[in-house]
């Protein structure tokens, strides 16, 4: 007896079959994709900057004054009150020109009351003489005692001494009243004056203070910790009337003690090639630029790591986002940025924050990367 037959699907059927076969194994998910992508997505995502070096000469700037090498503190060398000041700040001055006067009254008093003490003098001189020689005479013809001989010697020394001095004194006093008219010592110009007329002044007091022609300097200060490097570094200035103009200066001196407030030092340095845009109290900027060495990096402070073997910085592959710990050595810092030296490329992409918790070999992922759909 003939088995009974299960007629074929048509093969239309068939191939629709297949296809809703293939659709379905390919939407389960292979055992290897699954771990690639959720290690992908348990990988921690970090904040990279890119490197830029810098140049390795280091260019520093301060502000600074032009200043006169030499400035003379003018003063009187007797004291009174001063009756005419003939120059203001800013006049140009030659040497022995009269600056200030001083009432002369009282020296002129002075001068002639020396005078009449020296013409007494010379007077008692001159009578101690006469008594002197008639005692010789009185001497020799034993009329007077050898005693009293002496004692008119001695009136004469004593006479001759009182002329000498009374002489002296006038001398003294008619220099003083010369010094009554107070008189430039240098061709220059007045940078301060520091007396009125009518001010009572007393001898050495500063009343005009000249600027010696001749030696222009600029004068800044320094922080203590660039002191050291101020021998191997170029200066130069620049005007701030004139930015574009630059002049060449010569360190001349270190103050060698700190302003006790601000910690700085005050250095001078010297103007070989000035002109007459250059003048006193213009403010100025010192620029000081340091030997060519190792080009520098600028990085945030918290991108640095250590291990207790020195300081590093994780740099990161951006295909694969590898972490390599590479070495560097830390310049100098700043509010928020160190500055380091090392092996390290324009455009490497280094970890910026959060160092502490990443490992060497660890793939991390950009915080700017662009995500793959799905994740």
């Amino acid at each position: 007896m003939p088995l009974p037959t299960t007629p074929l699907p048509p093969a239309s059927n068939l191939a629709a079959c297949w296809a809703i076969a293939v659709a379905l194994l390919l939407c389960l998910p292979l055992p290897g994709c699954q771990e690639a992508q959720s290690a992908r997505q348990s990988a921690p995502v970090v904040k990279t900057v890119r490197v830029i070096a810098e140049s390795g000469a280091e260019d520093r700037t301060y502000s600074g004054v032009i200043v006169a090498r030499h400035e003379v503190e003018e003063s009187f060398r007797v004291g009174g009150r001063i009756e005419k000041r003939l120059v203001d700040v800013g006049d140009r001055v030659r040497a022995g020109q009269v600056l200030a006067g001083l009432d002369e009254k009282d020296l002129r008093l002075a001068t002639e009351s020396t005078l009449a003490e020296w013409k007494a003098a010379i007077s008692n001189q001159e009578q101690a003489a006469t008594e002197e020689r008639r005692y010789t005479t009185l001497l020799a013809r034993h009329v007077v005692s050898q005693s009293e001989y002496d004692l008119k010697h001695l009136a004469g020394d004593e006479a001759r001494a009182r002329l000498e001095k009374a002489e002296r004194t006038h001398k003294l006093a008619v220099s003083q009243l010369g010094y009554a008219n107070l008189l430039a010592s240098t061709d220059g110009v007045v940078t301060k004056v520091s007396a009125e007329a009518g001010q009572v002044v007393s001898p050495g007091q500063s009343v005009v203070a000249v600027a010696r022609d001749g030696a222009l300097e600029v004068q800044a200060d320094i922080p203590e910790r660039r002191i050291a490097d101020l021998k191997n570094t170029t200066a130069e200035i620049t005007l701030w009337s004139n930015r574009d103009v630059h002049y060449r200066a010569v360190l001349r001196e270190t103050a060698p003690a700190a302003d006790p407030a601000t910690r700085t030092y005050a250095v001078r340095y010297f103007l070989p090639d000035t002109d007459d845009a250059v003048r006193l109290g213009m403010t100025a900027t010192l620029h000081l630029t340091g030997p060519a060495r190792e080009r520098i990096v600028r990085i945030p402070a918290s991108a640095l790591f250590n291990q207790g073997t020195g300081p590093g910085v994780w740099i990161v592959e951006p295909r694969t986002g590898k972490l390599t710990l590479r070495p560097v050595t830390v310049d100098h810092y700043s509010d928020r940025d160190a500055f380091v030296l090392g092996p390290l490329a324009d455009g490497d992409a280094i970890v910026a924050s959060g160092v502490q918790k990443l490992d060497a070999g660890m793939t991390v992922r950009l915080a700017d990367a662009p995500q793959e759909d799905g994740q």
